[in-house]
């Protein structure tokens, strides 16, 4: 695969998400594949997101408006071998299978029209569960490669560059998140995390506990959980908070 190694850096050193993802799909663009998308296939409590189909993508706005409003995830079979496979695949091997005249290839036909003809799946695994999806399509297949066999060498960079993609994804939601937290949220995280209860924060931060319970409905919205317990869960999973470490209020707080 060209200049491996120099996308490889470029993923992994990004400053941001988007920025990650563009690196990403530059390196795609060397090998006539401009259409990407990355998806979370399940909830992923790792992240504080739920699954979402093109979480980063440059697939057509209208197609991923048809997709999502015909519920195409439920029969799309790229997405199923994603959730059965963690080798990475071209699509076309997977249509080859299919009936033409059943639902699932009726959607990839769709999507070809769409401009998306051409593409390669890739399958990663998380946390536990959680299931990421890479979408690598190009919107046209250059004349000069319609008869070619499928290059099985180039799989291997391909899932390479996405585990790059994917690894330097997911720390720099995790970075944001820990850094959307002021102190005061931090601190009440904390003392959540210790199990001390809202009349107790109050005194141990001296502010009163309408303040106190101010900044949980922030942190709740802030870490996307739907409670003290899970929100607490996730600050720990996430490292945001470290219990071990708090000092009593009589410790230079």
């Amino acid at each position: 695969m060209k200049d491996l190694e120099r996308y490889v850096e470029r993923i992994v050193t990004s400053q941001t998400t988007q920025e990650a993802f563009d690196n990403f799909c530059d390196a795609m663009r060397q090998h006539g594949y401009d259409r990407i998308a990355y998806s979370l296939v399940n909830d992923h409590p790792s992240l504080g997101l739920p699954s979402q189909h093109g979480l980063a993508t440059s697939y057509p706005e209208d197609w991923m408006k048809h997709y999502a409003a015909r519920k195409f995830s439920l029969i799309d079979p790229v997405t199923r071998q994603v959730l059965t496979s963690r080798m990475p695949f071209f699509w076309s091997d997977v249509t080859a299978k299919l009936d033409r005249c059943l639902p699932p290839l009726q959607m990839m036909d769709q999507a070809a029209d769409a401009g998306l003809g051409d593409g390669i799946g890739i399958s990663l695994r998380g946390e536990g569960p959680e299931l990421v999806g890479v979408g690598i399509a190009r919107s046209s297949l250059p004349t000069s490669e319609q008869n070619k066999p499928q290059d099985y060498n180039l799989l291997g960079g391909v899932y390479l560059l996405s585990t790059c993609l994917h690894e330097t994804y997911r720390d720099l939601t995790i970075k944001s998140a820990r850094a959307a937290l002021s102190r005061r949220e931090h601190d009440i995280l904390s003392w959540g995390a210790e199990g001390k209860t809202d009349p107790e924060i109050s005194i141990i931060l001296n502010i009163t506990v309408n303040t106190v319970r101010f900044h949980w409905k922030n942190i709740f919205r802030k870490l996307a959980a739907n409670g003290r317990t899970y929100a607490i869960t996730k600050a720990l999973r996430q490292q945001i908070i470290t219990p071990a470490s708090i000092r009593t209020p009589y410790q230079n707080r």
